[in-house]
């Protein structure tokens, strides 16, 4: 045991010597060093209330504050109990460096480092923990540049904005929100050695894991403040007998900030040239989020997912302003930040409908045009196509447009595409801004081209708008901290499809959620129709492996589409619904306590109660709505019995 000791003693004054020797011999070079205090970007994100809801340093999720809004106490609690001679040293605090080796010497074992707060912000911009001989070179060096290249106070301000505090916490100013709900600048003498406590191991002396190690190390930090002569012995005997209320409320928690949504606003930023130079002052970035839609949704996917793996995403719109309210990517974010909102691309199925179906009414299509729903095989190109309705249940008989629309019957969409010609809607979802080399064939018409959510959503903005596309925007205004505006969104409009004509769609529409119009088949929103209380227009759509709901009304539209990322098949009812019920939950509770109203009718638009189903004049027991027509375009035989109300006859 003797010997063994002997040779620890050895070992540390031979690694003591070598340590100088190392350190004496590269301060010569120590000039040639390129190591820098890292450039400070500091971006702060605002929702549309003026609700700052993330701050960004360095595209880290964290405050960064000056040192002059950090409160002294804070500052004093760290110099205190992490390096008392601070402002006396070069880097290197060569008299703490003598004391812990003799103590060591003294205790048989290296329990006692001596690493100056220079060291450790080196080794947490720079480097690591590891316990090796070439680290500790490195940092020391380091160090030594570091102090000659800027002053205290910078590598202080940059140290206090680095440090870990556990719980995914970083920097006093967010530490300080997190743990007291109050900013740095405003903690008490207690609640700044809380802080000060946490950093020598996060995990451990963390108030909220492990609160009697934290209060032990507090009362620590408070006694060398008194030695030091920071504080009074009655500031003293109050701050160890404080009880602290600790909230646990992380500023930049990913559950409560967006993170999807505040992704595609860090990549909206890189396309202006201004902010490389103005995010070193900072920059304040207003966006187009709804913090309370976002939580809607949050709290729907919490409500509705199923326990399996499916995956989900959402994209909300104001179609008036095109402003983006609110986008989720997946069900959880911590686990994949892939947005599969704008990021990913699947056959959107039914949901294309509308597209062809307002392509249609352009060429003289009305809401009753009918044709035959029954098994058919169609001949295209010397190929042969024949596509199936849902259960393979058909109507047998003809069926008009606002029918096809309700139960999305895929021979009504079909037959409609190939009359128009298949190029028909290739150039009008162009027009619509979908993008890409869409293929001009028979099964176009059935969504089996792949698309994002966000270019369905958009896509249906426009139809939401009445024929308007507003282009689509994530960021209202960029200034600078002290107000400065450097950029303001002005969107442009474009008129896109003709008012009547998406009136008619969007009338046609709402009969996904009429159960009274159950024939052969039941309407594909009759799930979810109890639930609602406002007027929608909405399309579902499905594939073997792909589920989307998109719907509006004037004042919102949102697109939903659910899917195992595997592209495996959505079989069970759970997986199959859950979007449609979560679509609901969101529009509803986000319409809530709002006056809504639906589209105004155009002066060139009239309504006739007809059989929804056949299009034509209802027998007396049959089901019977008010269908809309251009008055320039109206079936022969509404013509024919009302003559008068029309001032242009017309067929369809």
């Amino acid at each position: 045991m003797n010997k063994l000791w002997k040779f620890t003693k050895i070992f540390l004054v031979f690694y003591l010597f070598v340590f100088f020797a190392i350190i004496i011999t590269f301060t010569i070079a120590n000039h040639k060093l390129k190591y820098d205090i890292p450039f400070i970007s500091s971006v702060e994100l605002y929702d549309q209330n003026n609700y700052k809801f993330l701050t960004l340093s360095n595209n880290k999720k964290q405050s960064f504050v000056s040192l002059d809004k950090i409160s002294p106490l804070i500052i004093d609690a760290f110099i205190s109990i992490e390096d008392k001679r601070f402002y006396h040293h070069q880097g290197l605090d060569l008299v703490r460096i003598g004391g812990a080796l003799f103590r060591n010497i003294e205790e048989g074992s290296i329990s006692e480092g001596a690493s100056t707060i220079t060291q450790q912000y080196v080794r947490t911009i720079y480097l690591n923990n590891e316990r090796k001989l070439k680290r500790k070179i490195h940092e020391a060096l380091i160090a030594i540049n570091m102090e000659k290249k800027y002053t205290k106070d910078e590598i202080l301000e940059g140290y206090l904005n680095s440090i870990y505090f556990d719980h995914g916490v970083y920097g006093v100013e967010d530490a300080s929100i997190y743990y007291f709900n109050k900013s740095a600048s405003d903690v008490s003498l207690a609640e700044a050695a809380c802080i000060a406590a946490i950093p020598k191991g996060p995990t451990y002396y963390s108030p909220i894991r492990n609160p009697e190690a934290n209060k032990k190390r507090r009362d620590l930090i408070i006694d060398e403040l008194y030695e030091d002569g920071k504080i009074t012995a009655e500031a003293r005997d109050q701050a160890k007998n404080e009880e602290l209320k600790i909230t646990g409320n992380n500023p930049n928690n990913n559950d409560v900030n967006a993170p999807y949504f505040q992704d595609i606003v860090m990549r909206e930023l890189r396309k202006y040239p201004f902010v490389n130079e103005y995010a070193y002052k900072g920059l304040k970035v207003y966006t187009t989020l709804d913090s309370n839609l976002n939580q809607i949704i949050t709290d729907s996917i919490t409500r509705r997912m199923p326990s399996s793996d499916i995956e989900v995403a959402i994209y909300a719109m104001n179609p008036k302003t095109g402003e983006v309210l609110s986008v989720v990517g997946g069900r959880d974010y911590t686990k994949s930040t892939f947005n599969r909102a704008v990021d990913s691309v699947r056959q959107p199925g039914s949901t294309i409908k509308p597209f062809l179906y307002l392509a249609a009414l352009e060429y003289g299509f009305t809401p009753a045009s009918t044709f035959t729903s029954e098994e058919t095989t169609f001949y295209y190109d010397n190929t042969s196509y024949s596509p199936h309705n849902f259960g393979k249940i058909y109507a047998n008989q003809p069926i008009s447009m606002v029918y096809a629309l309700a139960t999305s019957d895929n021979i009504y969409a079909v037959k409609t595409h190939l009359f128009l010609g298949c190029d028909t809607l290739v150039s009008t979802l162009k027009r619509f801004g979908f993008q890409g080399d869409i293929p001009a064939i028979p099964s176009l018409a059935l969504g089996t081209h792949e698309f994002s959510l966000k270019q369905m959503t958009e896509g249906y903005a426009i139809l939401a708008n009445e024929g308007v596309k507003v282009e689509p925007t994530f960021i209202k205004k960029i200034t600078t901290m002290d107000g400065k505006v450097l950029y303001e969104a002005k969107p442009k409009k474009e008129t896109i499809a003709n008012k009547s004509d998406v009136y008619l769609l969007n009338d046609s529409m709402r009969s996904m959620f009429d159960n009274r119009m159950t024939y052969n088949i039941r309407p594909t929103g009759a799930v979810i129709a109890s639930m609602l209380t406002h007027t929608y227009a909405a399309k579902s759509g499905s594939t073997d492996t792909d589920n989307w709901i998109i719907g509006y009304n004037p004042d919102i539209v949102v697109g939903i589409w659910s899917g195992y990322d595997d592209n495996r098949p959505v079989t069970t009812n759970a997986d199959l619904r859950f979007a449609k019920y979560m679509w609901a939950d969101i529009v509803e509770d986000y319409l809530r306590n709002k006056n809504t109203s639906w589209y105004k009718t155009p002066d060139d638009v009239i309504d006739v109660y007809l059989n929804p189903m056949s299009g034509f004049f209802p027998t007396e027991t049959e089901y019977a709505k008010p269908l809309t027509f251009k008055k320039s375009n109206v079936p022969w035989y509404v013509d024919m019995i009302y003559p008068h109300i029309f001032n242009v006859s017309g067929s369809g």
